[in-house]
Parts: C-alpha cells; sequence; structure tokens
C-alpha cells in the first residue's frame, strides 16, 4: 500500500513539474516573440519611411514632367521625354502605395504566421517592381538627361546633336538586352546567380532582418 502511495505521490509530482515546465515554455516564447515582434516591426516602420520618400520623389517627378511637356509640346523630343518621366514617377507612386498597405497590414496583424504571410508578399512585390525599375534604368538616363539640358540651360540636344542622342539610345539599348540576356537567356548557373543578386538586392536588409527574426520564433515554437 506505501509503495502504491508513493508511486501516485512520484507521478502527480511528475506531472506537476510538467505543468510547470509547460508554463515556464509558455512565458518564454510570449517573452521572445514580443520582444522579437516589437524589433521586427521598428526594422519595418523604417520601411514605411523609405516607402513615403519614394512616393514623395514620385509625386515631384510626376508634377514637374507633367508640368514639362505640357509646356514643349512643340518640341516631339522633349515632349516624349517629359511624358516617359511621368509615366515613371506615376509608378513610383504605385508601387510606393502598394508597399505601404502591405506594411501596415503586417504592423498591426498579430499573428505570426499572419506577419509572414505579407512579408513574403511584400519581398514579392519589392522584386517584381525593383526588377522593372532596374531595367528601365538602361533608357531613362536619356530622357533624364534632355529635359534637365532644357530645364537648367535652355538647351535642345535632340535639335543640336541628334547623333548624339542616337548614340545614348544604343548604349542603353545594348546594355537593356545584355541584362535581359543575363537574367532570362544565359546558361541556367549564371542565370540564378544573377537571379539571386537580384532578388537580393530588391529585397533589402530591412526586410531580410525582419523575415529571420520571424524565422526564429517559429524555429522555437516548433521546438
Amino acid at each position: 500500500m506505501e509503495s502504491t502511495m508513493e508511486l501516485d505521490e512520484l507521478k502527480q509530482a511528475w506531472q506537476s513539474l510538467d505543468r510547470q515546465l509547460q508554463q515556464q515554455k509558455r512565458i518564454n516564447l510570449e517573452l521572445l516573440t514580443e520582444t522579437r515582434l516589437r524589433k521586427a516591426k521598428a526594422g519595418l516602420r523604417w520601411l514605411q519611411a523609405l516607402s513615403v520618400g519614394q512616393i514623395l520623389v514620385g509625386l515631384v517627378v510626376t508634377v514637374f514632367c507633367a508640368r514639362f511637356w505640357i509646356a514643349h509640346m512643340e518640341a516631339p523630343a522633349l515632349l516624349l521625354s517629359g511624358i516617359v518621366l511621368h509615366v515613371y514617377g506615376v509608378a513610383m507612386i504605385i508601387a510606393g502605395v502598394m508597399e505601404m498597405l502591405l506594411l501596415v497590414r503586417t504592423d498591426y496583424a498579430a499573428q505570426v504566421v499572419t506577419i509572414q504571410k505579407y512579408l513574403n508578399l511584400l519581398r514579392q512585390w519589392r522584386i517584381r517592381t525593383r526588377r522593372w525599375f532596374g531595367l528601365a534604368q538602361w533608357i531613362l538616363w536619356i530622357p533624364v538627361i534632355l529635359v534637365m539640358l532644357e530645364y537648367w540651360l535652355g538647351f535642345d540636344l535632340w535639335t543640336h546633336s541628334p547623333a548624339t542622342v542616337g548614340g545614348f539610345l544604343a548604349v542603353g539599348v545594348t546594355g537593356l538586352l545584355l541584362t535581359l540576356w543575363l537574367m532570362y537567356g544565359s546558361p541556367r548557373a549564371l542565370r540564378r546567380r544573377v537571379a539571386g543578386y537580384v532578388d537580393d538586392n530588391s529585397t533589402g536588409a530591412l526586410l531580410k532582418r525582419a523575415q529571420a527574426t520571424l524565422d526564429e520564433i517559429v524555429r522555437f515554437e516548433r521546438e
């Protein structure tokens, strides 16, 4: 009888200890989750600030270029340059607003899995938009030069030297085609390296740090 009672007491003690351990684990998980989420969201707020900056720059570009091409409708090259940069400014605004929407949803989400979902959507959006913005740079620098020369110096480069603009276009198109080949037509190993480089740079250090923090929380929960 005494042996049976000792076994029952030992069993109850083990059960009590197990409950205490489970409770302590939950407390540790809550503390880790709260601390890590606070850290991750602080980094994401910097991304929000960058997105706001992008929207503001896009607004400035859009307004300036709209006024520019309206004032130069008699000059086809300047008109086209202003419209191209106007469209680019609108694209910057749209991309920035989309990032802001995803970041706001991420900031107010409570569940780690939900935050990971929105961060993944944000990462995919940034990769897609940064890729196309990067490709556009091969051509956009040409209308930038034309617009700035006219705005600052009153000098129409196309009118005075169309061959120079043609040379710029040749350089830009060559660079664009080479970049497209590296991204989509090069050997598989090289294409993967280029894609990985582009994706890493498009994601950004702040977003990668936030994703790593959330992954750490998920690993702790599984353990």
